[in-house]
């Protein structure tokens, strides 16, 4: 495929948002937890003026928000400074935490915030210390939760992965997060490990649907699906899938973002490892990241099956999750595993 035909048959991508993996390190250790983070300050940061340049990239590229995750990204000692000169270059601060720091770190942060996303996995206190490996967890979150509340942050985000065992107990993160008109919560999907390349089922995913489903018929307007990518036609019927998932055009990267790791190395989407550009000056513009061949590798119509093609909800799903431990050979193509044409 030449670069023009790449072009021609690639989905809508139109970027808005970087994300800032700004360390490896993490103070918890999530069973769930897809980045592998390492332990407390043993993993590596960062660097300071390569972050600076990274903003700077984002705010030559018209990217609206940056965004600073990790890791933990409170594990940095320069993140104040960031999240300051981010808005400072008029950007969209968003910044992603365990909602474990300080209470005198997110009093300096949150003003320069203008949203929070607080992961919080499990409203099940004495589960949820077993699953992250830490202590009063649940109960430290929803400090933090209050806290930004209170400090006036425009937009609270409450970050759910769907574990199996919340099955049924979806509608509880929903009135929690009307407890606030800033309050919001993205229920994501589970997303596949090295150590647990496929923790969702298609039996996970029709669960979910179903019981998202549901919300949206009782709470219209209030229930925002599922986010991160799931293939459509990993539930019955397709239309449900379409309904429920958001699909990758809409949610995920490089449709919404770009994602630098903690070496400093542009990535399409922290679920892709390969590596586009080491460091801003190496990733030249958008439009020339953009026409990188392992950047179309990610986000072209014709990489996917023929099954895919076919669908009328391709532009939106577009087959789902590219993380490689969820990816699965299918007639010399690859594609999601929950795909409802592959074997499980």
């Amino acid at each position: 495929m030449n670069r023009q035909e790449a072009a021609d048959s690639e989905f809508p991508v139109a970027p808005r948002e970087l994300k800032i993996e700004l360390t490896g390190a993490c103070n918890l250790r999530c069973q769930f937890c897809y980045l592998e983070a390492g332990d407390g300050q043993a993993a590596g940061q960062l660097p300071e003026d390569d972050v600076f340049r990274w903003i700077e990239w984002a705010v030559d590229n018209r990217l609206l928000a940056v965004r600073f995750t990790g890791g933990e990204p409170t594990l940095h000692p320069r993140l104040k400074v960031f999240c300051g000169y981010a808005r400072l270059r008029g950007r969209f601060v968003i910044l992603n935490t365990n909602g474990l720091a300080a209470a005198e770190l997110y009093r300096e942060l949150f003003p320069l915030v203008d949203d929070v996303r607080i992961s919080l996995p499990l409203l099940d206190s004495r589960r949820l210390d077993d699953l992250a490996g830490g202590r009063y967890v649940l109960e430290r979150k929803l400090a933090c939760i209050q806290q930004a509340l209170s400090a006036g942050v425009r937009r609270v985000t409450l970050l759910t992965p769907l574990l199996p065992e919340n099955h049924g107990r979806l509608e509880a993160f929903l009135e929690l997060a009307q407890s606030s008109p800033r309050l919001h919560w993205l229920p994501l999907r589970y997303e596949p490990t090295p150590q647990v390349p496929r923790p969702w089922t298609r039996g996970d995913a029709q669960a979910f649907a179903e019981e998202m489903a549901a919300l949206l018929e009782r709470y219209p307007g209030q229930t925002p699906g599922i986010i991160l990518a799931v293939p459509f036609c990993a539930v019955s019927p397709t239309s449900l899938g379409a309904r429920v998932f958001h699909g990758r055009a809409r949610d995920c990267g490089p449709y919404t973002s770009l994602h630098v790791n903690a070496r400093g190395c542009l990535q399409a989407c922290c679920c892709v490892r390969e590596e586009l550009a080491e460091g801003p000056r190496a990733a030249g513009t958008l439009a020339e990241v953009r026409a990188l061949p392992e950047f179309q590798a990610v986000c072209c119509r014709t990489r996917l099956p023929e099954e895919c093609q076919r669908c009328p909800h391709v532009s939106r799903c577009c087959g789902g999750c590219r993380r490689p431990e969820g990816m699965v050979s299918h007639r010399g193509r690859s594609i999601d595993y929950l795909a409802s044409f592959v074997d499980q």
